[in-house]
């Protein structure tokens, strides 16, 4: 007979699939003509940046272009050049599913790139860099909160969690004319650029969230009169609003903001020069919405008039603790070997890695960075040397349970140096850091409850009452069950608060 069962339903996220996928870059690169011809190659870049991403019935798909960039002095003024082209790809991994409304991300990493000079012109350009992608829906689990049937006793488990109120990715573009500074020297070619979003506030209000943040763009160029590259850098505010139905500023969220792709294109100026940019970045964001709220479950069950079938089920609950951003500063010293520093042309960092881990209160973030240097050295000229650091950082971040899972990304905001050697630099980066905690709640639950009428629990020869020694810890409801009574009257007839016995003493067991 099955009993009537009382439930709910909780909307949680869920996480289908999570996986990589590498994604090779195989290129005959020739110099256009307006570039001059390579006298000697520095460095070849590749920068993987996401158009498109697809959720489809039997595959989930990626589209993007990588752009190559060719770092290099040329033959005839051993000038900083760059040539850049873009190489599309696509990318899809075997999934199959009927859920509905998943949203994929996608995170790029460079594993390696080989550039080999044929010719004054002519490259050949092989590498990979790997995709991780992870598609996460949100989704209904029916939990039992009670049941009705004959001389049913239950154990419910009560506890804080979040339901998920929404999970939506969107796509925003921001676009700003800009002109180079008093004194700046126009420009001849960019050699490189980088765009990095930061956010300052966001807010939710009803069915809407706010998002207010800056896009620090650097641009690196060479020009016509002098040796040295020159450096920029432009912030560019902005202010979003995102439709999420459901949403309140009762909710907690965990959003991430990534720039997909950043185009600069060049304008003259009314004396022909270039000095006039047109910044388009194209950027994505990853918006999860909770509500605190508070889930009881049966966790188990019987009957004291009959045999009782209990079918388990596992789910896994979440809870969002916090979520922050913040910016450190991450100092250390760089030791450039052999190459003896006369000057620096450019120099960048690039997150490789991100781990993390909660401990005492804190979000503990580490992981390695490359730090690429353009550098003039004393005897070989202009050379290019890559160097790996380490870096670690802490953010106190308010968090409760036994399972704590930090979800963090980390970008490089700012890079500064000072030449402190002829072979060693002190690097200052500002690192931007974003942090949500979750408490993750593994959690095994009543899904249904049969009493077999064909199995009644006789009464003949039952005690009214037994006496038990008990134990220090033991649990109430074992003691109940074992002996078909009620966790309620033990506690009545034996002056006990909690749902175990506090010492080792003779308890009276009323049937």
């Amino acid at each position: 007979m099955e009993c009537k069962a009382i439930g709910e339903s909780i909307f949680a996220k869920e996480v289908l699939f999570e996986g990589n996928c590498e994604q090779a870059v195989d290129v005959d690169f020739t110099l256009p003509d307006y570039c001059p011809d390579i006298g000697k190659l520095l460095k070849c870049r590749v920068e993987p940046m996401i158009s498109s991403r697809e959720v489809n019935a039997d595959s989930l798909a990626v589209e993007g272009n990588a752009k190559i960039s060719v770092i290099y002095l040329d033959d005839k003024d051993k000038k900083i050049r760059c040539c850049d082209r873009d190489y599309p790809f696509k990318a899809s991994v075997p999934y199959d599913s009927t859920t509905e409304n998943v949203k994929l991300s996608a995170e790029c990493h460079v594993d390696y790139m080989n550039c080999r000079a044929v010719s004054q012109r002519k490259l050949d350009i092989h590498g990979a860099f790997t995709m991780h992608l992870t598609a996460v829906c949100g989704r209904m689990n029916e939990i039992m909160t009670g049941a009705e049937g004959d001389g049913l006793r239950l154990k419910k488990c009560t506890c804080d969690i979040s339901n998920l109120v929404g999970c939506s990715q969107h796509s925003f573009d921001i676009s700003e004319a800009i002109e180079l500074g008093e004194g700046k020297p126009p420009i001849s070619s960019v050699i490189r650029t980088s765009t990095v979003l930061c956010v300052e506030d966001c807010k939710a209000i009803t069915n809407k969230m706010i998002v207010k943040g800056d896009a620090i763009f650097n641009m690196v160029y060479c020009t016509d009169s002098g040796d040295e590259p020159e450096h920029m850098e432009y912030i560019i505010p902005f202010n979003q609003f995102f439709d999420i139905s459901g949403i309140d500023d009762t909710c907690m969220t965990d959003m991430r903001l990534t720039c997909d792709s950043t185009e600069v294109s060049l304008r003259t100026d009314a004396d022909g020069e270039y000095r006039r940019i047109n910044i388009d970045i194209r950027a994505m964001a990853d918006i999860k919405a909770y509500r605190s709220a508070q889930a009881e479950w049966v966790t188990d069950a019987y009957s004291v008039d009959y045999e009782v079938n209990c079918r388990q089920k596992q789910i896994k609950l979440e809870k969002l603790c916090s979520s922050a951003a913040e910016t450190f500063m991450h100092k250390q010293s760089v030791d450039t070997g052999e190459i003896k520093i006369d000057g620096i042309c450019d120099l960048w960092a690039t997150v490789l890695d991100c781990r993390s881990s909660y401990r005492d209160g804190k979000t503990v973030i580490s992981g390695n960075m490359a730090v690429s240097m353009i550098v003039r050295d004393q005897k070989q000229g202009v050379v290019y040397t890559e160097k790996t650091v380490r870096y670690e950082c802490a953010m106190a971040q308010e968090a409760s349970g036994q399972i704590i899972r930090p979800e963090c990304s980390v970008a490089v905001k700012s890079c500064n140096y000072t030449i402190t050697g002829e072979s060693r630099v002190e690097l200052q980066t500002e690192l931007c850091i974003t942090s949500s905690l979750y408490e993750d709640i593994p959690t095994r639950l009543v899904g249904s409850i049969e009493l077999d009428e064909n199995r009644p629990k006789s009464r003949e020869n039952r005690p009214a009452a037994v006496l038990y020694f008990a134990e220090q810890g033991e649990e109430l409801w074992d003691i109940a069950r074992e002996y078909n009574s009620s966790v309620e009257s033990i506690k009545e007839d034996n002056d006990i608060d909690g749902d175990c016995v506090p010492e080792s003493k003779l308890l009276i067991v009323t049937a």
